[in-house]
């Protein structure tokens, strides 16, 4: 698999998921949705709701791109996610 420069950074200072791994879970995983990544991929969404849930926009851009979806779908995808992840956050 081709990496791109900066695929191996992370997405956000408090999490450990880099763009490359979205990507493999897309690619490799059958990763289908954002919820897919962050919360049973990765489990950022248990770890950390507020990170997971600012890094949305950006797995959705990266899914979007690997699946084929407009940014519709990923905004879509975005705001899903982040619903759901608003009833994680403590405090």
């Amino acid at each position: 698999m081709r990496s791109r420069p900066g695929w191996d950074h992370p997405l956000h200072p408090r999490l450990e998921l880099t763009p490359g791994e979205v990507a493999w879970f897309a690619r490799m995983e059958m990763a289908r949705t954002v919820d897919d990544v962050l919360a049973r991929r990765n489990r950022a969404l248990l770890l950390d709701a507020r990170a997971a849930s600012e890094s949305a926009p950006a797995v959705a851009r990266i899914l979007a791109e690997e699946l084929g979806r407009d940014a519709r779908w990923a905004e879509g995808q975005t705001r899903s996610f982040q619903e759901l992840a608003a009833g994680y956050v403590l405090g």
